[in-house]
């Protein structure tokens, strides 16, 4: 589920950042090999976008524990202006309730209703080699409901409105990695990311594949 991972990432990540604000606070003072194609030194970047990334980005923006702290996402798909249309997009997000409160908790949820979403209120799931099932209803639940359908360009677009009102977070598009260079050294906490046009940015703390690299 995206809240599950968005969650206990980002909780583990605040732990994280307890436990090591007055390290990362001076993450930028390490010198690096390559500072002729340095673009940019970083306390975090998160390497990959799409809903769970830029989510991701969005809630630490938010946060006011990792505000102070400078925050790049690489993403690898182009920044193309989104219009809703009357056709339904085929690639959609089923999201619960956890993820709805997580939502609203960012200020997105707001956009997703202002554009269009399908409350799923009863549901049923049958067991393939018997005549056992299990069934959900929104009356089961205080009469919320049980799920959401959401196009996943439309949950994109309402993260982004918001992802983009965050200061202290900047956004590569069509980034390409080429690679990674982890420290090696217990003084120095700096990791490299390489790009595949030479650029060259480094950073504290590396999120990649949703694992934390410090």
């Amino acid at each position: 589920m995206l809240v599950n991972v968005i969650m206990k990432k980002n909780c583990l990540f605040i732990a994280h950042f307890k436990n090591n604000i007055k390290l990362l606070s001076s993450a930028r003072r390490y010198s690096t090999k390559n500072d002729e194609k340095l673009k940019g030194k970083y306390d975090v970047i998160i390497a990959g976008g799409g809903m769970v990334g830029c989510t991701l980005a969005c809630a630490m923006g938010k946060n006011s524990l990792l505000s102070n702290l400078k925050i790049l996402l690489l993403e690898g798909s182009p920044n193309k202006k989104y219009e809703l249309t009357p056709q339904y997009s085929n690639r959609v997000v089923a999201l619960n309730q956890n993820t709805k409160s997580l939502m609203n908790s960012i200020n997105v949820w707001e956009h997703v209703e202002a554009m269009r979403l399908q409350p799923v209120r009863h549901m049923q799931v049958w067991d393939a080699c018997s005549d056992a099932m299990i069934t959900f209803s929104s009356t089961d639940i205080l009469d919320d409901d049980v799920a959401y359908i959401v196009e996943n360009d439309v949950l994109l677009h309402a993260v982004t409105k918001e992802l983009n009102k965050s200061k202290n977070i900047e956004t590569v598009y069509q980034a390409k990695i080429a690679g990674y260079q982890l420290s090696q050294s217990q003084l120095s906490h700096e990791n490299i990311v390489k790009m595949s046009n030479g650029d060259i940015y480094s950073c504290d703390l590396l999120v990649s594949e949703f694992k934390f690299i410090a």
